[in-house]
């Protein structure tokens, strides 16, 4: 069965005294791990857009800021097909262990990139991309092996909301630390990614099977029953292009591209223009006002953990997979696009907060949409289709900021009502195009047959040898030690 390890042996009898419901367990501390790191991930790339509102690197001009929030997405494009090829060859574990050690690197340089001019600094940014652009396809590798499927939409949602926190707590503590000094914003955040660094190296592993104590509970063996995908260790021998034909003659792959890119868009100028937003606008000082910068993000998070939840649920109910990852979809982009012109045209930074946490509480809603359906379609080869859906995700990130400038610069500066309507209005229909896009051609029908096939094999060898018929409650109920 896959090659499987003697380590997993002790696991098959475990089966047997496990109770009907699996709790808590050695999936919910790894998924922690990985929430953990989006936090520090996008408190990161939050950071640079609330120095440039607040104060001024020395030496660099005011009008270089688009460049300089540009130059980041353009190296964090240039690798996600990159990490869904090393996530799947070399495993989760390392690839996540190596983007987070290269991101930290240049953020924490950026001070110094800056001293050394504007050149240096656009040259930071863009390595630091490469490094975060390791992130997302090696979270859906990480996802293939580690979430059970009736778990899907709310454990992925869960470790993707490490996006909203992280947007929270850098807008709540970096104002602060900017007023203490613009270097410590970045040492800050780059010590507590070295502490999640060992921890992670401790305690985290790229599959269940391959986690020794997760394997000695039960509990991997129940997961491998439950995901779709087959044997870690057969999985990662399987040999594919970077970009494979298969999927990218499928509507549905294109779908979720489609899906990513109008979802991306208006999240993108969201973060990074926001703190402009607040303080062109309204004359806000964002170091006095972190509740306001906040709200948005802690919507944010609220609405993905109520949409992941959501779907879980009617999907349990008996609602077809791909009917829940299209309806909410497109209720999340047409509800941002709705209060995001209701924000542009407040009257009050107080209004204005409200409508943009309820636009971002809808968006957000998406990741129960493309985002999950990612895994729906490809269980075991997420981290590829991740890796080429977020490439072209990233692309309103590296147009949306000069573009962004652009309009505010030809339509009366960042104080003038209909040029943040305009910006937000172009939001908004490149996200219902893709939301349109994504309904029309969607699907939940897994393109990994032959791997969909082994996994099924080993359901029944599992049958033969005791197992549920089921394949889904024989490994439940088994302690959690995190000793």
């Amino acid at each position: 069965m896959y090659g499987r390890p003697d380590t997993e042996l002790p696991a098959m009898a475990a089966a047997e005294r496990c109770q009907p419901h699996w709790g808590l367990g050695w999936r919910h501390v790894t998924c922690t791990l990985v929430f953990l790191i989006v936090v520090i991930c996008y408190a990161d790339r939050t950071n640079i857009g609330i120095v440039l509102a607040q104060a001024d690197f020395p030496g660099i001009p005011h009008e270089e800021k688009g460049n300089i929030l540009s130059a980041f997405f353009v190296g964090y494009f240039c690798t996600q097909i990159l990490g869904g090829f090393l996530a799947r060859r070399w495993g989760s574990k390392p690839t996540l262990l190596l983007a987070a050690a290269v991101w930290t690197l240049f953020d924490v340089l950026t001070p110094l990139a800056a001293r050394l001019g504007v050149g240096w600094l656009i040259l930071d940014r863009f390595a630091m991309g490469l490094g975060e652009g390791l992130m997302f396809p090696t979270q859906h590798a990480f996802s293939s092996f580690w979430v059970p499927k009736h778990e899907r939409a709310f454990l992925i949602t869960f470790m993707t909301s490490g996006q909203d926190l992280g947007s929270v707590a850098a807008n709540v503590v970096s104002p602060h630390l900017v007023n203490a000094g613009i270097a410590w914003v970045f040492v800050f955040w780059g010590g507590l990614a070295i502490a999640w660094f060992l921890l992670f190296s401790a305690l985290g592993a790229s599959a269940p099977e391959v986690h020794k104590k997760c394997a000695r509970t039960g509990e991997a063996l129940w997961i491998q029953q439950q995901r779709g995908a087959a044997h870690f260790e057969e999985a990662r021998r399987v040999g594919e292009f970077p970009l494979p034909r298969r999927l990218l003659r499928e509507p549905c792959v294109w779908a979720i591209f489609a899906g990513h890119v109008g979802c991306n868009y208006a999240w993108y100028v969201m973060l990074s223009w926001m703190p402009t937003f607040f303080k062109g606008r309204y004359s806000l000082h964002l170091g006095d006002n972190p509740v306001i910068l906040a709200a948005p993000y802690l919507a944010s998070w609220a609405g993905g953990l109520l949409g992941g939840r959501s779907s879980d649920a009617l999907v349990a109910r008996g609602f077809r997979t791909r009917r829940v990852r299209k309806a909410v979809h497109v209720a999340g982009a047409l509800g941002n696009a709705f209060f995001l012109q209701l924000a542009a045209r407040s009257g009050t930074p107080g209004t204005a907060a409200l409508w943009i946490s309820l636009g971002a509480f809808m968006g957000r809603m998406q990741n129960a949409g493309y985002w999950v359906n990612m895994v729906d379609i490809c269980p075991e080869s997420a981290a590829t289709i991740m890796g080429m859906s977020n490439t072209m995700g990233t692309i309103p990130g590296i147009i949306g900021q000069p573009i962004t400038q652009a309009i505010l610069a030809g339509s009366g500066g960042d104080h003038s009502v209909d040029a943040w309507a305009i910006v937000f209005g172009i939001g908004g229909a490149v996200g219902a195009l893709g939301a349109l896009t994504f309904m029309t051609f969607g699907d939940d029908v897994s393109l990994d047959k032959p791997a969909q096939a082994s996994a099924d094999h080993a359901d029944q060898l599992h049958t033969i040898g005791g197992d549920s018929p089921t394949g889904g409650s024989t490994l439940e109920g088994a302690p959690l030690n995190v000793a």
